[in-house]
């Protein structure tokens, strides 16, 4: 005989006035109740799923106009029993406003979908030149809050003039929107074509943060260059190898460059301060952040000695200061010595002190312009190419090479000149060797470079045939 019997269905009520959450999973285990309700006149509907889970589609009851209107309030688990309340007691403020919630819901729907279709229209006029000053501006200006510091040291004027040069005249007119990949790498091809390589994979680096950003705003879904990476573009960067004296491979006086870059200075139109810390490089061997980032309160005018606290592999690192380089410290005190930077920047305070120390970047472009042969850009140095040498451009790091090379010349011993350049050795057992009591043969060996150099530049020197050994720095 066939059971005709429906399955008992009944309604639910917590033990409380609310529903808890562990409270209501539990009395959802039971296939009978197919409702719940709580106080306030909210209840739900229970869905069942095939697997067996269940949600609760709350609403709640009201009259409106002469008639009885459900607002639903939300569906649980997916919202929780609070936002589900939330809505319940706003619904409540409606009507007792005289207004009906389901309308004013929808209406906001509507202005919603308004709004952004707006925005999207907005996007869709914005244009990459428009975007990239206003990315400068919100995130590259640098701005300090606390110990917070955000934003560029250049404010990201360096990467603008980049964009001014290679990317505004191809896409600088056009809608964010409607950047391709094709556009962008028709871009760095064009600086790749160049052979600048280097400026290529620095160009693609600032491009996708500029994207990125434009993606995380909401102008673009994408960014174009989502799947490219320097593979692409300039390739692995190779190590340089620029020494400043490899004139050419039969020259009989390697030092030349050195003497006539000492003589081109006076030309340059730099900043005192600049000449003196091109050779405070080249005799430290010091990174050009090491420098840019130093306190005269790290350097010992009296001992000789300048200790960097936050170097390039995170140890703290002692620098022996020669006569040559003493001697040139000792000048930069005179010119910004009431700083506390070695090298202040131009930001200042309130009371007129320096804010800041001066950027790298800004150093390295001081000396390319001097060496760049073309027409000045507005606002730029006028003595272009009056730094070029004719072993080709260099840069503030091939100081640190050189300086390096010539200590090799003198027949310092490799290790010693790793440890005064303060690289990290791969192999452990060396870096505990170098790390046991050398720095008496490192400043033996900042003096024999300091010693060479002031003998190079008083023109003294003899021919020398051989040329050193290039190493990495």
């Amino acid at each position: 005989m066939t059971d005709t019997t429906q399955p008992t269905t009944a309604t639910a009520k917590p033990k409380g006035d609310r529903w808890q959450h562990k409270e209501l999973e539990s009395t959802l285990k039971s296939p009978a109740i197919t409702r719940v309700t709580e106080a306030g006149g909210l209840y739900g509907v229970v869905k069942r799923l095939k697997d067996g889970s269940a949600s609760v589609w709350f609403r709640w009851r009201f009259r409106h106009g002469g008639k009885l209107v459900d607002f639903t309030a939300g569906s649980w688990p997916g919202d929780s029993l609070a936002t589900i309340r939330q809505a319940h007691e706003w619904a409540q403020s409606e009507v007792k406003a005289g207004r009906n919630p389901n309308a004013t819901r929808q209406l906001s729907k509507v202005q919603e979908a308004q709004t952004q279709a707006e925005q999207i229209r907005i996007h869709e006029k914005e244009t990459v030149e428009a975007l990239a000053l206003k990315w400068q501006s919100v995130e590259l200006t640098k701005r300090v809050s606390g110990e917070q510091e955000t934003g560029r040291f250049d404010n990201g004027v360096e990467l603008i003039r980049s964009f001014t040069k290679d990317v505004f005249p191809a896409i600088g007119s056009k809608p964010v929107q409607a950047v391709t990949k094709t556009d962008c790498l028709h871009i760095l091809n064009s600086v790749k074509e160049r052979g600048a390589l280097r400026m290529a994979n620095r160009l693609l680096n600032d491009l996708t943060q500029f994207f990125n950003w434009c993606r995380v705003m909401g102008y673009i879904t994408t960014s174009p260059l989502e799947d490219v990476r320097r593979k692409h573009v300039g390739g692995k960067a190779t190590p340089r190898d620029r020494v400043l004296w490899d004139v050419s491979p039969t020259t009989t006086q390697p030092e030349a460059e050195l003497q006539e870059l000492h003589s081109r200075l006076p030309s340059a139109r730099l900043q005192r301060e600049s000449e003196l810390t091109i050779w405070i490089l080249l005799s430290t061997m010091a990174r050009v952040g090491e420098i840019a980032k130093a306190q005269w309160k790290d350097v010992d005018l009296t001992k000789g000695v300048w200790f960097l606290p936050e170097t390039k592999n995170g140890k703290a690192h002692h620098i022996h200061l020669s006569a040559f380089a003493l001697r040139h410290f000792r000048e930069l005190h005179t010119l910004t010595g009431s700083s506390q930077w070695v090298l202040p920047g131009r930001n200042t305070r309130k009371d007129g002190t320096p804010a800041d120390h001066v950027c790298p970047k800004s150093l390295a472009k001081q000396f390319g312009d001097r060496q760049e042969r073309d027409t000045p850009m507005s606002g730029r140095t006028k003595a272009t190419g009056t730094l070029a040498l004719p072993g080709g451009k260099w840069t503030p790091h091939d100081l640190r090479r050189t300086g390096a090379t010539i200590m090799a010349h003198l027949g310092v011993s490799v290790d010693i000149i790793e440890k005064a350049l303060n690289h990290t050795p791969a192999n452990s057992l060396i870096a505990v060797y170098q790390t046991a009591s050398r720095f008496q043969e490192q400043q033996v060996a900042w003096d024999k470079l300091g010693q060479h150099l002031d003998w190079v530049l008083s023109g003294k020197q003899s021919n020398v045939v051989a040329l050193p050994q290039k190493l990495s720095a």
